[in-house]
């Protein structure tokens, strides 16, 4: 390590840390010191132990804005359940280098099979790299737009969804609130189209894409959404079994599988106090019964 290395570390912290007055002043803090080596070492572990606080805070504050509702992770899904899920793509997704390049990724498959946990994941994978994200499920964002029509916040709503670094629009497809109207693909068409190009999208659906213009209910604005959804971006389909069905499942078997054991009889103990004791005489001794005369 030397001595140049560790000035230059530090200069990076202190940019980091916008400590510009104290970087100016680097070299003619340091000039009179003798023993630099050493006070320079320390003055980087000082300044990396506050860039790594700094930074922990502002991930944490990134995933609570995101409103994730749960934080999976790459490392926890079980790429053994899905054998034909090609797991070299996923991992390659978990480096964001397709954010760099501002591309879009659309997962589909049928419910349990694991797009939303594979979604939120890279997007908690995301929040780490110091993107901005924000999470949605296609109902509460359909929800959310059409409120903004009747009071008249369109414009400022379409804006939060179009500003993140990276959108995921969970579940297409789950929720019959979508059919309601067409207009509702035109507003989708409205979040895509600004953020095509510029920033990233995930978007999980349980059906495949030549069914999503009978679903939003409108063939031209579809074909127009996917025709920005698809280019340049990766679209992985899941077709292996729900992790889900074959967890409740298993429950289920081990339940069934377990014999009740049987249960020890019970017998009540009559505490003293309650126990009947026989009657006596005036002075003591027991009474006896009269016996029936046979006259």
């Amino acid at each position: 390590m030397t001595k140049p290395d560790t000035e230059e570390r530090i200069r990076a912290l202190l940019r980091e840390l916008r400590m510009t007055h104290a970087e100016a002043a680097l070299d003619e803090i340091f000039a009179d010191v003798k023993d630099r080596t050493v006070v320079l070492r320390t003055v980087e572990r000082l300044l990396r132990t506050e860039a790594d606080r700094r930074r922990e805070r502002r991930i944490e504050r990134r995933i609570q804005r995101s409103q994730l509702p749960e934080r999976p992770t790459i490392e926890a899904f079980d790429f053994d359940f899905q054998p034909d899920l090609d797991r070299d793509l996923v991992m390659e997704l978990a480096e964001l280098r397709w954010i760099e390049r501002r591309e879009d990724l659309l997962l589909v498959g049928q419910s349990g099979v694991g797009k939303s946990h594979l979604a939120k994941a890279i997007a908690l994978a995301a929040c780490a790299h110091d993107h901005s994200v924000m999470y949605t499920t296609c109902a509460d964002l359909m929800t959310d737009l059409i409120a903004a029509l009747a009071d008249d916040t369109l414009s400022r709503k379409l804006k939060r969804y179009i500003r993140p670094r990276l959108l995921v629009i969970d579940d297409l497809g789950f929720d019959p609130i979508e059919q309601e109207k067409a207009r509702e693909a035109q507003l989708l068409y409205k979040i895509l189209d600004a953020r095509h190009g510029i920033v990233s999208t995930i978007i999980t659906s349980n059906l495949p894409v030549e069914q999503w213009a009978d679903y939003l209910g409108s063939h031209h604005l579809t074909v127009a959404l996917l025709d920005r959804l698809l280019y340049h971006a990766t679209t992985i389909s899941i077709e292996g079994p729900s992790y889900r069905l074959a967890q409740h499942q298993k429950r289920q078997e081990h339940e069934s599988s377990v014999v009740p054991r049987p249960r020890a009889p019970t017998t009540s103990v009559v505490p003293e106090s309650r126990r009947r004791r026989p009657r006596t005489e005036k002075h003591g001794a027991p009474r006896s019964r009269r016996k029936p005369s046979n006259t």
